[in-house]
């Protein structure tokens, strides 16, 4: 496993991710949805040295009701329907590393039992008595503002701190568009060997298209359409009509280009030039979310699909809108 791309930010990733994966250090991963969160876990894991397994968990996507057990594990009768002892996560990655997925979303009285387990390398199980050996590393991800959730009492500032003894960020893609052919390569090639196809040439304009393009998905999005190109293209050589129908226009124009007043938040000069334009492609996702679901009469799954998207990116842009709308 490793991160892949030849950009500057990329290349101190990589060193970053070197020296720290031989340390016992929690790291906790900063990034867009589809930036490559759980690859750089998978890169530390694989550099660690530790012998045991990589266990991710989306805490997303386990019910809140079930979380606790699912991480810690629970002894028969610790609730109803535990008729037998189980085992859980925790200790699933024993003498390896612990990859919690969205941990933003862990309920408060999970982070109490997390910070536990960072602090005292035990854990006990739900209905348990006796405290067990943990002898794993964590490492986490978020594409939330942490800083921000402490401050709002979504997340514990202690758990914040201790998770981030080590903070790398990942950078979007639009903001490397100079890995996006090296990426595009890289992920044809894996395809077509998987399908059992030729690699096809893709066009000069079309590889130009695509570093403009703002990639709202990240790597995820750029995947999927090496997939599609894979899967569909038709003879040896691929043209924009080649590519999947949502990028066959023109590069969507950064926000309040054209645009009326106020599409886009107002042009930062007095900020580093990267800071400034992530402000503008931050309201381009926006927009762009908003104009999808307009297209597909607010059906968060068909346009997840039209836009080659996972759902839950959606929601949580929307779930931005919404919070930007309650401050104004």
């Amino acid at each position: 496993m490793e991160f892949i791309g030849e950009s500057p930010s990329v290349r101190t990733l990589r060193e970053r991710l070197k020296a720290v994966a031989t340390t016992p250090l929690p790291v906790l991963l900063i990034g867009e949805t589809g930036t490559g969160k759980e690859v750089a876990a998978r890169v530390l894991h694989d550099q660690s040295g530790r012998t045991g397994a990589f266990v991710p968990v989306d805490c997303a996507a386990i019910s809140p009701t079930l979380v606790e057990s699912e991480l810690f594990g629970h002894e028969r009768g610790a609730f109803t329907g535990a008729d037998r002892r189980r085992d859980g996560l925790i200790a699933a990655a024993r003498g390896g590393t612990f990859f919690l997925d969205e941990v933003a979303e862990l309920p408060l009285d999970v982070q109490t039992r997390l910070l536990r387990l960072l602090q005292e390398g035990t854990f006990r199980p739900v209905g348990g008595q006796a405290q067990q050996e943990a002898d794993i590393r964590v490492v986490a991800a978020t594409w939330k503002d942490l800083t921000q959730e402490v401050a709002e009492g979504r997340f514990r500032r202690d758990l914040y701190h201790r998770l981030g003894v080590v903070e790398l960020r990942l950078p979007a893609l639009r903001d490397r568009p100079e890995d996006v052919p090296i990426l595009l390569d890289h992920f044809l090639q894996q395809e077509c060997s998987r399908i059992g196809r030729r690699v096809p040439r893709l066009d000069p304009a079309v590889r130009a298209h695509l570093k403009r393009w703002p990639w709202p998905g990240n790597v995820r999005e750029l995947r999927n359409v090496a997939h599609y190109v894979a899967a569909l293209a038709q003879g040896a050589r691929v043209g924009i009509e080649g590519l999947p129908p949502q990028l066959r226009g023109p590069v969507p124009d950064l926000p309040g280009l054209s645009g009326g007043e106020g599409d886009a938040p107002p042009l930062r000069t007095d900020l580093p030039y990267l800071e400034a334009r992530r402000m503008w492609l931050d309201a381009f996702q926006l927009r762009y979310v908003e104009q999808l679901l307009a297209e597909h009469d607010g059906n968060i799954s068909r346009a997840a699909r039209a836009a080659e998207m996972d759902r839950r990116s959606i929601q949580r842009i929307l779930q931005r809108l919404k919070d930007l709308a309650t401050e104004t």
